[in-house]
């Protein structure tokens, strides 16, 4: 009995120290559950290395359909399409895989026939990428020879904007070799000689392993990345002499947004007595007529807000048989016909109201529906909060038709505004209804000022902008001497200060034209953004040649 209980003793002594022990490794277990799981060692941050290249690098006498570029891990191809600049251009473009996968090898099967003695160059950029971080090979060049010896010469230059005070990514610079056969046109319709990509962080650029001879250089900002220069969308910098190599010399390439040829290019019926002309370019005015005599009595023509398009008022109203009438559009030197097609429309009734917002400096501004075509000042009422009559005197825009109700402004005042009955007279003969309108002015200390110091200038005139990171331009003086220039009642924000060298004296920025070898108007900006504070005046100083 006495034996028995020890054995049994000694057994539960046992068992509890084995439950104790498993008790303490499920805690172990439990704590290093709790502390995460294994990280698998630190980020690979290495970019992948090249183990084999055939045939090599700079090869000369070339021959291949073939080339194998082997790297020490898998790597896939990102964003190839943007990052991979060939030159000179196939006209087919090379098979290059992996596509959509990863594999240790990039394989180039090139379907387009070579030129003899011919440096070739693959620029990959940062396309090629390890499949596990991203990590990129960067700028990698695949560089061969058709003949047999390899182009080392350099060309070096840098982008800019001619109008924006930052530069473009992704500018594609091209170099057409300008011999008996080249012409201007050919940006138009053949690809470049070479070209460069200065992808998305370069703003100096180096073109290598190119040959001596002379070119025509040229920068695009393209929508279509066909190596074609379209004026429509597209942005073009060009050197202005032909650049002969070997050079030293580094170039610059503004780039800038051609303005294209006023030209009328649609007209639409819109109303009864309205058509609509829609055209491309820069139109200040356009005489518009019918091909046949004595068809309008009365027209006028205004500009639809914010659109390439003009409003066509006319007087009597049209017989719908025939169903189209043609009209001739004249503008300088341009003339052009166009076809409308008649619709029955009702007529267009006058409205007015009013035209952006009103702050302290400012006149207050109406738009109407139809053509104002007078205004009587005398039907026009101001009165401030005391109800004392404020002088005023009125303007009108024809071609935006905006009427301008000028005074003299007092801060923090309430004003009190009618236009009775015949204060506006449309296209028409139809007059307003009464129009009555309150505006206040915001104290002057919740305003800043900006005054811009010209010194060394010696060409004239200039234009002096003040304008947001987005190019809006806030406000804007002719310069015609160095002095000080004072912008008043701006609102708090951030602002560029820019000067245009208006060298044509029409009181805006022109762009240049390729075709006649015109470069853009000199544009010149203080380096930094400046900070405008409410009740705060900033002083700046633009040194100008």
């Amino acid at each position: 009995m006495i034996v028995n209980c020890v054995r049994y003793y000694i057994m539960t002594q046992k068992f509890t120290s084995y439950l104790f022990v498993v008790a303490i490794l499920l805690a172990v277990l439990v704590s290093c559950a709790k502390r995460g799981s294994p990280t698998g060692g630190p980020v690979d941050e290495d970019p992948p290395e090249i183990l084999r290249v055939y045939p090599d690098n700079f090869s000369i006498n070339f021959k291949a359909t073939e080339i194998e570029i082997t790297f020490d891990e898998y790597v896939k191809l990102q964003d190839l399409q943007k990052q991979l600049v060939i030159s000179p251009p196939l006209k087919t473009l090379p098979i290059i895989t992996p596509q959509g996968s990863a594999s240790k090898t990039v394989t180039i099967q090139i379907t387009d026939t070579l030129k003899e003695n011919t440096t070739y160059t693959f620029n990959f950029g940062q396309s090629i990428v390890d499949n596990n971080e991203g990590n990129p090979y960067p700028f990698y060049r695949y560089v061969f020879s058709t003949g047999t010896y390899i182009d080392s010469l350099q060309l070096k230059g840098k982008i800019t904007d001619a109008l924006d005070y930052k530069s473009e990514e992704f500018v594609n610079v091209l170099l057409y070799k300008m011999d008996s056969t080249y012409t201007d046109s050919v940006i138009f319709n053949e690809p470049p000689l070479y070209v460069f990509n200065t992808l998305d962080s370069l703003e100096t650029f180096t073109m290598e392993n190119l040959a001596a001879g002379t070119y025509r250089m040229i920068g695009l900002k393209e929508e279509s990345s066909n190596l074609r220069f379209d004026p429509a969308r597209d942005k073009i910098g060009f050197i202005s002499d032909p650049v002969t190599l070997p050079t030293d010399e580094e170039y610059e390439l503004k780039l800038f947004k051609p303005e294209l040829d006023a030209e009328a290019v649609k007209a639409t019926h819109e109303a009864k007595t309205r058509f609509h002309i829609g055209y491309n370019g820069r139109l200040d005015s356009m005489k518009i007529q019918s091909l046949k005599d004595n068809v309008f009595t009365k027209t006028r023509i205004t500009k639809l807000k914010d659109k390439d398009t003009l409003q066509f008022w006319f007087l009597p109203e049209l017989a719908l048989e025939p169903d189209s009438v043609i009209l001739k559009t004249t503008f300088k030197s341009y003339e052009n016909e166009l076809t409308v097609k008649l619709k029955d429309l009702y007529q267009d009734s006058l409205t007015v109201s009013k035209y952006g917002g009103h702050k302290l400096g400012k006149p207050i501004q109406y738009e109407a529906s139809t053509p104002i075509v007078s205004f009587n000042q005398s039907k026009v009422e101001l009165l401030n909060r005391d109800s004392i009559p404020v002088p005023v005197e009125l303007s009108l825009d024809e071609f935006k038709n905006v009427l301008s109700i000028n005074f003299e402004q007092e801060e923090k005042e309430l004003y009190k505004l009618k236009l009775f009955p015949g204060a506006i007279t449309d296209f028409y003969d139809e007059t307003n209804d009464t129009i009555s309108g309150n505006f206040t002015t915001r104290e002057t200390t919740s305003y800043g000022n900006i005054m811009v110091t010209l010194e060394r200038g010696t060409q004239w005139p200039a234009i002096v902008q003040i304008v947001k990171e987005d190019l809006t331009v806030v406000a804007q003086q002719i310069a015609l001497e160095n002095t000080t220039y004072t912008f008043d009642y701006l609102d708090p924000d951030d602002y560029l200060v820019r000067v245009i060298y208006d060298t044509n004296s029409n009181g805006r920025y022109d762009p240049g034209n390729f075709l006649k070898n015109k470069q853009p108007e000199k544009v010149v900006y203080l380096p930094a953004v400046k900070q405008l504070l409410a009740n705060w005046d900033l002083r700046e100083t633009v040194i100008l040649e």
